[in-house]
């Protein structure tokens, strides 16, 4: 808990606003050569911080959802939602993972700053292009399952 509210909430929130950010980031390193001096680094911090965060945030998931399964009355299921939201979080993480990964192999070299242009360049450009708009992609939707998965307990809200 985290000021009265479940960690999850705070660091999920934490995840869809730096989550975006970085794949961004990466996008505009990947596809702008003259952008790879000044953002560099953060894109390599956006990734790592990215990936932590979606970590923490599946950790505290987990631990949320045991505790709203402890709390559900009769043994009642949980709405589909909730597990969609859970399986999308475990996307994200996947998804922050492979940013990651991509920014670490491809920027100390193929992508570094004030490298020529080439084939390579431009297969890790698309690369890097590619998992920053699955980052994008997986965030959003995330997000979607987030929402439905809150107001599938508040009936007035669906």
């Amino acid at each position: 808990m985290l000021a009265d509210l479940p960690s999850h909430a705070v660091v999920g929130h934490l995840v869809v606003i730096v989550a975006p950010i970085a794949a961004l980031l990466a996008a505009t390193y990947a596809l702008g050569p003259r952008t790879r001096r000044l953002l560099r680094w953060p894109v390599v911090a956006g990734a790592a911080l990215t990936f932590a965060l979606a970590v923490w945030a599946g950790q505290a998931g987990q631990v949320l959802l045991a505790a709203v399964q402890a709390a559900a009355s009769g043994g009642e299921p949980l709405p589909a939602a909730v597990d969609g939201h859970a399986h999308g979080a475990s996307m994200l993480s996947a998804a922050a993972f492979v940013l990651l990964v991509a920014v670490a192999a491809l920027l100390p070299r193929v992508l570094a700053p004030g490298r020529p242009r080439g084939r390579a360049a431009s297969v890790g450009a698309a690369v890097l292009a590619l998992c920053a708009l699955g980052t994008l992609v997986t965030t959003a939707t995330t997000l979607v399952q987030a929402m439905e998965a809150v107001w599938s307990h508040h009936p007035g809200w669906s």
